[in-house]
């Protein structure tokens, strides 16, 4: 009886410590809690897409003549012109609650749209060609975007606590570079006799106002990735070349509205 106590008892003492052993190997598995997303903070970076513009207006050449050719040419032009768009984004965002978030943001874009046409001088003239039988000349016009800058209010609403859905307008400046050309070598322009080629470049630097929307997801801490429209309307402006031929001066004038799509990616960084 005391031998089969003895054997319980050691039995007992080596089970224990390989019990606890046991208990300690099925605990619970420790698990991190989900990320806190915290959009609050300044953020600089980069973006590239393309840029669509739209010009519409109406040009002109202005003659002195009062006999057989036409004093006023008036033409509406309208073109859309798509290229390239790379430049620079930074702001500051404010998260006011679980759901909202508000801020201000600044841009500069590179942009490589352009359009460029000719036009008759004279109803009874020929679009685009200078030669005897056409002794009229002809115009040349065209306009490149240079860059556009934007000053702009975003405020969304958070789809996920890692998603943003917002929409965005402010200011925007645009720097538009535009020539004028007149081409009369054959017999002059116009009424004129006088031959000449001559052309102007003027750079046009615009205020006007920008819309927009888009969405943008936290990839961590810092990171943030867009995808972004922006509509700039820089206005109607004009511009005038001028030449003195022998009936006197002539005038080439190009009348028209300035207005932009922007189509962009941009990855940012969050300080």
């Amino acid at each position: 009886m005391k031998k089969a106590l003895g054997l319980i008892g050691a039995s007992l003492l080596f089970a224990g410590p390989a019990f606890a052993a046991d208990l300690a190997v099925k605990a619970p598995v420790y698990k991190a809690p989900p990320p806190v997303y915290n959009w609050t903070g300044f953020y600089v970076g980069g973006n590239v897409g393309g840029v669509l513009g739209h010009a519409s207006g109406t040009s002109n050449f202005l003659d002195p003549s009062t006999t057989i050719y036409s004093t006023s040419n008036p033409q509406s032009n309208s073109f859309s012109n798509g290229g390239a768009l790379a430049g620079v984004q930074g702001g500051y965002n404010w998260q006011i609650n679980q759901w909202g978030v508000v801020g201000v943001e600044g841009d500069w874009d590179w942009g490589t749209s352009k359009y460029s046409f000719c036009r008759q001088t004279d109803t009874l003239s020929v679009a685009c060609v200078d030669n005897i039988s056409n002794a009229f000349g002809f115009e040349s016009i065209g306009s490149k975007l240079d860059w556009l800058a934007t000053a702009r209010a975003r405020a969304g609403v958070l789809a996920t606590p890692w998603l943003l859905l917002y929409g965005t307008g402010g200011a925007a400046w645009g720097s538009v570079d535009t020539t004028l050309s007149q081409n009369c070598l054959a017999d002059g322009c116009g009424s004129s006799i006088t031959q000449l080629a001559l052309s102007s470049t003027t750079t046009n630097i615009r205020t006007g106002w920008v819309g927009g929307a888009g969405a943008e997801a936290m990839l961590s801490g810092h990171w943030l990735l867009r995808g972004e429209w922006l509509h700039v309307d820089l206005g109607t402006f004009s511009n005038a070349l001028s030449s003195t031929g022998n009936t006197g001066v002539q005038t080439t004038t190009w009348l028209r509205s300035e207005k932009f799509d922007e189509f962009r990616a941009a990855l940012s960084y969050k300080f």
